[in-house]
């Protein structure tokens, strides 16, 4: 409220002015209240509490912890350290991360010092601790029938109540130190992903492109058995991105699935809901997540449901949701909106140059098929971005990523390994080599089911490797003979060369998917490196990752 002075000067103001003075001062003031709010959000924003507990019987698990907050400390990871029999149960409803280290005694049952919390979060039945993000790490023995239950108990339930599991369960034998140092390992890459991610967040531009060519790669009349699509996007402006960046993309719902889920919701409700209609849908249509819908979500919205058990054991879709659980008649279509999760963006790695193709970006896209409940179903960007046609408008922005760049001394070689759509920032890698003539070599290892048909940008890899650019080409069509060849196995019949380029300070690429193609790729080249060069892989590798050497990008 005004005071009377002021109330007295602000009506007066208003009166002696003219609707567009007003106008003005409506924006300025809104501007004003805008700017302030921002600053005091900045301010008032609390940095995420991160706390790792132990609960142990012969002192491992706390070993182990000590060697893990030093390490975390030593990575500039703040965090909290305490024991499981000080920790104050009413605290973890205020926790923010919480990692656990926790042992197993006699027949499965948690250490003396866990049990308060054992049996705090699986006697709570009311319990709800959905904003948690936890991981555990379960010590054990495998000599003994209940392996790491106290651990697998404590991971299952906390997931059971609602919180979310950041990274999987690790269960350690009774040698624990290498399983122990993965899961440290994951912790710290996903705090460092979270940190980079939130900096481009900070960074994000949404650019406005429009589709220039959609051509279809894959050569499905001979029949191959997928469809991957190079689509070519130009813009108006110069676009800042290097080669290893990829593309964001929100992609919108179809128009005739949201007008399927307004017109479900709407039939039996009061009709003045209709007058938001065309608002409501273009809302739904390009900012609201109508598939694969997430545990938290199925949780908000048992809440409106009539029936209130909503099984998780399956992938929802929303128009399924509401057929089979019907939202109570006092819940309105706006109450659901207000439940509902955005889009998350879909990344693509860019597959062309800065260099060569100006104010215009590539991607390259495999419409992703698979079954679900029954029923064949697309991946919801690659389906997306599959139909646009030439002169579609498209949002996107750049993801910089700074861990897949090619060496800044360009006389260093360099080793491509990719399957499928994994081949996109090879293309980039080798478009921008060639336009500034860089002197080192280049070796493409690309994987593919058959030669005819799957053999992606093929008139551009055999034109490289005829001017020279390529060095090597070593092609895997993993089905065009009755016994399967892949990438990794490429590696080893040309293991001695290999392992000399790698041993001379080549730096080696590997993109595609990560389970098997990238796994098998890194225990192939494991391999090499022990019997070719007869060195300790581990030590050679992580050398190699050290200087920034071995870099991947998967999926």
């Amino acid at each position: 409220m005004l005071s009377e002075s002021n109330n007295k000067t602000f009506f007066k103001l208003i009166k002696e002015s003219s609707l567009e003075e007003i106008i003005w001062m409506c924006g300025y003031m809104s501007g004003f209240v805008s700017s302030n709010t921002k600053k005091s959000s900045l301010n008032n924003k609390k940095e995420k509490k991160i706390t790792l507990v132990y609960g142990t019987e012969t002192g491992n698990a706390k070993n182990l912890a000590f060697d893990i907050y030093q390490k975390a400390k030593n990575k500039k990871l703040q965090m909290k350290l305490i024991s499981l029999d000080q920790y104050r149960l009413q605290d973890l409803e205020k926790e923010d991360y919480l990692f656990i280290i926790i042992s197993t005694h006699g027949e499965g049952e948690p250490p003396s010092s866990a049990k308060s919390f054992f049996d705090f979060i699986h006697k709570n039945s009311d319990f709800k601790i959905n904003h948690l993000k936890y991981s555990v790490l379960a010590l054990g023995d495998k000599s003994y029938s209940h392996f790491c239950k106290a651990g697998v108990d404590v991971d299952k339930r906390l997931h059971n109540i609602g919180a979310v599991r950041i990274i999987p369960l690790h269960k350690c034998d009774v040698d624990y130190e290498e399983e122990a140092d993965k899961w440290f390992l994951e912790i710290l890459n996903f705090f460092q992903k979270k940190k980079y991610e939130q900096n481009t967040e900070n960074r994000r531009e949404k650019i406005c492109g429009k589709v220039l060519n959609n051509i279809l790669l894959s050569d499905k009349e001979r029949g191959s058995n997928k469809e991957i699509h190079h689509i070519e996007i130009s813009v108006q402006n110069e676009i800042k991105y290097l080669p290893g960046d990829s593309i964001g993309v929100f992609p919108e719902n179809s128009s005739n699935k949201i007008h399927d889920i307004i017109e479900w919701i709407l039939k039996n409700r009061k009709n003045e809901e209709y007058k938001y209609k065309e608002e409501i849908f273009n809302f739904l249509k390009k900012k609201l997540n109508i598939f694969h819908l997430s545990d938290n979500f199925l949780r908000k919205y048992s809440l409106l449901s009539e029936r209130e058990y909503i099984p998780f054991n399956r992938k929802w879709k929303l128009i399924d949701l509401l057929k089979e659980f019907p939202i109570k008649k006092e819940f309105s279509l706006r109450d659901l909106i207000k439940i509902m999760e955005p889009i998350k963006p879909r990344l693509y790695s860019i597959s062309s140059s800065p260099k060569v193709h100006y104010n215009e970006i590539h991607i390259t896209v495999s419409r992703h098929r698979f079954q679900l409940n029954g029923e064949t179903v697309y991946g919801h960007c690659s389906d997306f971005l599959s139909k646009l046609k030439e002169g579609d408008e498209l949002d996107f922005f750049i993801y910089r990523n700074q861990l897949f760049r090619l060496p800044k001394n360009s006389k260093k070689d360099i080793i491509l390994i990719g399957a499928g759509t994994g081949i996109a920032p090879f293309r980039s890698f080798l478009y921008e080599r060639e336009a500034m003539e860089a002197t080192g070599k280049n070796w493409l290892f690309f994987g593919d089911q058959h030669f005819y048909t799957d053999f992606l940008y093929q008139t551009e890899i055999q034109n490289w490797k005829k001017k020279g650019v390529l060095n090597h080409v070593s092609l895997s069509f993993s089905r065009d003979q009755e016994k399967k060849i892949y990438i990794q196995d490429k590696i080893w019949k040309n293991r001695i060369e290999f392992f000399s380029w790698i041993k001379n300070g080549a730096f080696i690429y590997v993109c595609g998917k990560k389970n098997p193609m990238s796994i098998d790729v890194e225990k192939m080249i494991f391999r090499v490196i022990d019997e070719v060069g007869e060195c300790d892989p581990e030590f050679f590798i992580k050398k190699m990752k050290k200087d920034g050497r071995y870099l991947k990008d998967v999926y």
